[in-house]
This record gives C-alpha cells, structure tokens and sequence, in this order.
C-alpha cells in the first residue's frame, strides 16, 4: 500500500496532467464544434454544440480557400522536407555517432548550435540572395531552405540515439563482408527508426504549419501552402469564422493522423538513452 505522502504527490501528478490535457484538447474542440457552426452561432453559442451540423463550412473551405491546390503544396512541401532531412539526417548522425576524425566534436557542435540560431534574423539575408539569383516561387528552393532550419535538430535527435546502438553488431557485420554503407542501410537505420520517427515528426509539422517562407520566397498563388489559403477567410469588412474554423479542421488532421500512427516511436525517440543497463 502506498504511503500518504506518495499517495497525495500521485494525486495531484494525475489531477495536473487531467487538466493539462483538458488544456492541450480544448482548441481542437472548439475548433471541430465551430466548423458545423454559422459565424453568428459561434459568437452567441461559442462553446455548445450546434444546433444543427452545417457542412457548408466544409465545402465553402474547399472552394474558397483553394483547398485543392494548396493541400497539395502542403503535401509536397512537408513531404519533402521531411524526406530530405530524413536522408541528411541519417547520413551526417551516422558519421558522426560512428566515425573520429579531426574536430568531429566540434562539428557536431556547429550543427547543435544551428538550434540557436532565430529564423528571423536570416530573413533578410535569404529574401536578398533568393531575390539575387532569381528563385523566387521555387518549390525545390523552398524544401531546401525550410528543411536547413530543422537540419540541426535532426542531427542532435538522431546522433545521440545511433551512439546508444551497440558497436558490437557493426563490428560483426563487417567481419562478415559488409560495406559502411551495407552496415548503415542494413544495421543502423533499421535500429534508429524511432529517432528518425521522432525527428520526422517535428520537421512534418515545421514544414506544415510554416507560412513565413512561402509568404517571402514565393510570389504565385498556386505554389502557396494550405496555410496561405487560411487568410482567404479574412477579408476587409467582415470574417467567415465558420469556414476557417473548417479549414482549420481540415489543416491540422494529417499531421495528427501521423502522430498518432507514430506515437509509439515517437516516444521511443525521446526517452532514448534515458535509462541505461
């Protein structure tokens, strides 16, 4: 039987974190409640339940905000993003977690302290040198700027994971004729997944949910995110509440459906390296 102490400190641990998820799901019901609702319905009956589920909201979000088209270009950029760190990500953690060379402490440390870097202060930099050689509206330029500032933390998720792998198995499978790269494809990755599932996760919903780039580096309508088409709600006289609380719906289920599929991996990721032996 616990004692009081431990029994009260229990309490009040699952009383806190019963609140603070009541906390984390209140804006999404809000949010999926507001989507069946009439902008006037939000504002006198904000928290209720509708009346009556209008799905209008659903199809005017569809039409108006060009849903279609930035979804797509959504898909496209998180996707890639998330692909190409993946790759990177993998690539340099292994060099790094596996090979001494001169100064691959303090590589590694440039690389970490990339986290520290505020995106705003490259705004004016980026906006210059795309502006310079003219790659504005570039998707391909546009993964590849969005995916730089998640390099760092890719590298610091996935580094420290593939030094907990266990040498030995490197070590025999080389002695049995592997090549690095068998040993990397065939060892390494398959082991760090969950490292690679967590990081994965975090530069998803970067790349998703980013709107500073596409404002500034991309110039034509139909390259622009599912963000973007959040502001077409919002016009000089008067706002649709009702259709951006749809779209906004519509926004945040993929990366809540890839959590959720990658949660257990996710946690795997992070509490790696935590308890040792």
């Amino acid at each position: 039987m616990l004692a009081p102490a431990r029994l009260f400190r229990q309490t009040v641990l699952y009383l806190f974190l019963a609140l603070y998820a009541l906390i984390s799901l209140f804006p999404m019901y809000f949010a999926l409640v507001s989507s069946f609702k009439t902008t006037t319905e939000i504002f006198s009956n904000s928290f209720a339940l509708p009346t009556q589920y209008n799905f209008d909201n659903y199809v005017r979000a569809w039409e108006l905000a060009n849903v279609g088209t930035y979804f797509f270009n959504s898909v496209l950029l998180a996707v890639g993003c998330t692909a190409l760190l993946g790759i990177v990500g993998a690539m340099a953690s292994y060099i790094l977690a596996r090979f001494r060379f001169p100064f691959s402490n303090t590589v590694f440390v440039f690389f970490v302290m990339g986290m520290m870097i505020p995106v705003h202060s490259t705004i004016i930099p980026l906006a210059f040198n795309i502006g310079t050689f003219g790659l504005r509206d570039n998707m391909l330029v546009l993964i590849l700027v969005t995916s730089a500032f998640s390099l760092s933390m890719t590298i610091f998720i996935v580094t420290g994971f593939m030094k907990s792998v266990p040498g030995s198995l490197e070590e025999s499978a080389v002695m049995d004729g592997c090549t690095h790269w068998q040993v990397f494809t065939r060892i390494v990755v398959p082991l760090s997944m969950p490292a690679l599932a967590t990081a994965s996760v975090f530069n998803f919903l970067g790349a998703w949910n980013n709107l500073l780039f596409p404002l500034l580096f991309i110039s034509s309508k139909t390259n622009m995110p599912l963000s973007y088409g959040l502001l077409a709600f919002f016009g000089e006289r008067r706002a649709d509440y009702g259709g951006v609380m749809a779209a906004i719906v519509i926004t945040i289920l993929p990366p809540l459906i890839a959590y959720v599929l990658l949660q257990e991996k996710v946690e795997k990721g992070l509490t790696a390296g935590a308890v040792k032996g």
